[in-house]
């Protein structure tokens, strides 16, 4: 039996990271709310939102990665995979909608290690 479509994209590089992104459950008004990347691939994620967030596995969030040092924003949508508490955060693995592609990981990981050297 062959491996799923999920487990071949969970297997692209990863890169460990430290990006603030903005935002939002997609369909609710809400306004945006920062939560913290961490782990990155191109196509997911493991992400640090605020405990008080009501987040829940399958719920789609409309997300702008900031390029640290840069005014820049990557638009993504990602499905919640999973969710742990620990502390004042819920840890999830989120699941990108479009795969980021390479050039793009490969700025957020070379911008995100400049940042965490200064």
């Amino acid at each position: 039996m062959g491996e799923s479509l999920y487990a071949k994209m969970r297997a692209n590089e990863r890169f460990n990271v430290a990006l603030t992104a903005t935002y939002s459950i997609k369909g609710q008004a809400a306004q945006y709310q920062e939560c913290r990347i961490a782990n990155l691939s191109s196509s997911g994620a493991k992400a640090l939102f605020p405990r008080a967030e009501s987040l829940q596995r399958g719920a789609v969030i409309v997300m702008e990665i900031a390029i640290p040092n840069t005014i820049m924003r990557i638009a993504a949508e990602a499905e919640i995979m999973w969710i742990k508490q620990r502390f004042n955060d819920l840890i999830s693995g989120i699941k990108f909608k479009d795969m980021l592609s390479d050039s793009m990981i490969r700025q957020l990981v070379k911008k995100s290690s400049r940042q965490e050297k200064n």
